[in-house]
């Protein structure tokens, strides 16, 4: 049975719920790298006036100017904006090119928005809580039939 055969077998449902997952990711990913670093823009523009190279320390802020520094840092370029854009790109791109995305990895990111949305129940994590929901809804392993010999291609002997 081809990929695509398999694919199909699990029904539209699994390729649509796995696509709505991926844009989902995508987009909380390209908002969250666009926006975040709008309201600390005064502390990246002296950052890099600064001088790029070593201008963020992971040592304990001791000034308000540290911990503003600091905090920069870690809601943008450190954030997960962009590992969540990547992750839905992949997505994307497996579900453009008939691939299973295991469910497993909705299962996690299930979990840690589920952790994530009850530390901050008002945030945007919510989004990523329905990302995970439809990656585990649109995982098509446990649907798929096993290919069968028969269903495998056999050799043309010359």
């Amino acid at each position: 049975m081809e990929l695509t055969e398999q694919r199909t077998s699990a029904g539209w449902r699994g390729m649509r719920s796995t696509k709505v997952a991926g844009w989902i990711a995508t987009a909380f990913g390209a908002v969250h790298i666009v926006l975040s670093p709008v309201g600390v823009r005064d502390t990246w523009s002296q950052a890099v006036s600064d001088g790029w190279w070593n201008t963020f320390t992971l040592d304990q802020s001791t000034t308000l100017a540290q911990y503003e520094r600091s905090e920069a840092l870690w809601i943008s370029l450190a954030s997960f904006g962009v590992p969540v854009f990547v992750l839905g790109c992949y997505i994307l791109w497996s579900t453009h090119q008939n691939h299973r995305v295991p469910g497993w990895i909705g299962w996690l990111i299930l979990t840690w928005s589920l952790l994530l949305t009850t530390a901050v129940p008002v945030s945007p994590a919510w989004a990523l809580l329905l990302c995970g929901a439809f990656l585990v809804l649109g995982d098509s392993k446990k649907t798929n039939p096993t290919p069968s010999s028969a269903a495998l291609p056999q050799h043309v002997a010359l």
